[in-house]
């Protein structure tokens, strides 16, 4: 009995260290500012702010040029990482200008500067890159039913149906989509930031494209839903992780079953 209490014990501490943890960040900030910096106009005092903060921020790292290699085999160029809609992304969640030399550098964060420097920044880097434009977004123009199918087959299986994320490798990951702005959901699909494919899950997605445009639609205003109707399809939710953690904890209840009859069959015999 006591050999089958230690191999159970076992169970669930694996259980519980493979299941990754949820977070939750506040973006009202940022989905202010998202919204006011869609297709940021352009001009030369802007551009030439861009290039002033780049050069006193981000070329120790990225190099004296945008579209050129970066001083460091671990810092992206900024040539290769989806243009403009990449520089917004990253400046507006906070996870640009890296915060410290420790720890994984893709971590939401509070955004550091201010909007105007932010859209300085996304024109200069963008015109270099030769990527300038920003996704557009408006969930008020997506399919509700269309965006839960697409999302169900794209995205859900990283961030869970109810957007809690982390289902798939923790928080930094795959992030929680319950408190996210449109933008950011287009954004993320255009470039593919961290392990994400660019086009999120969807293989025919093509930026630009009549039905990618549609397709990103519909899956904003899915996303846009769950913070007024929380995906619940009822059952134990452990945590609303997706069908990954569920499994595994499915899988783990069931070995210890097992494992309890056949110590209690040894037993008898």
């Amino acid at each position: 009995m006591r050999r089958t209490s230690i191999l159970l014990g076992g169970i669930a501490v694996l259980a519980l260290l493979l299941t990754p943890t949820t977070g939750t960040a506040s973006s009202s900030r940022r989905a202010a500012a998202a919204a006011a910096q869609q297709q940021p106009s352009d001009s030369p005092a802007l551009n030439a702010r861009g290039r002033e903060l780049y050069e006193n921020a981000c070329a120790s790292c990225h190099g004296p040029d945008p579209a050129g290699p970066s001083y460091y085999p671990t810092v992206p160029s900024l040539n290769d990482v989806g243009g403009a809609a990449a520089v917004n992304w990253v400046l507006r969640t906070g996870r640009m200008p890296w915060k410290d030399n420790k720890g994984p550098a893709i971590e939401r964060g509070k955004q550091r500067f201010s909007d105007e420097d932010v859209r300085a920044l996304v024109v200069y880097i963008g015109k270099a890159v030769g990527d300038a434009q920003l996704p557009d977004v408006d969930p008020a123009r997506g399919n509700l039913q269309r965006g839960r199918e697409l999302y169900g087959q794209a995205c859900a299986a990283c961030h869970g149906m109810n957007g809690a994320g982390a289902a798939l490798g923790g928080e930094n990951i795959a992030v929680s989509l319950q408190d996210v702005h449109p933008q950011d959901v287009a954004e993320a699909i255009k470039i593919g930031p961290g392990q994400m494919p660019v086009g999120g899950g969807m293989t025919d997605y093509e930026f630009g494209t009549a039905k990618s445009q549609q397709d990103v639609d519909d899956i904003a205003a899915y996303v846009e839903s769950l913070r007024t109707d929380p995906y619940n399809e009822g059952g134990a939710p452990i945590g609303g992780k997706g069908p990954v953690p569920e499994g595994f904890v499915a899988w783990v209840i069931g070995l210890g079953l097992l494992v309890v009859a056949s110590r209690w069959i040894a037993g008898r015999g």
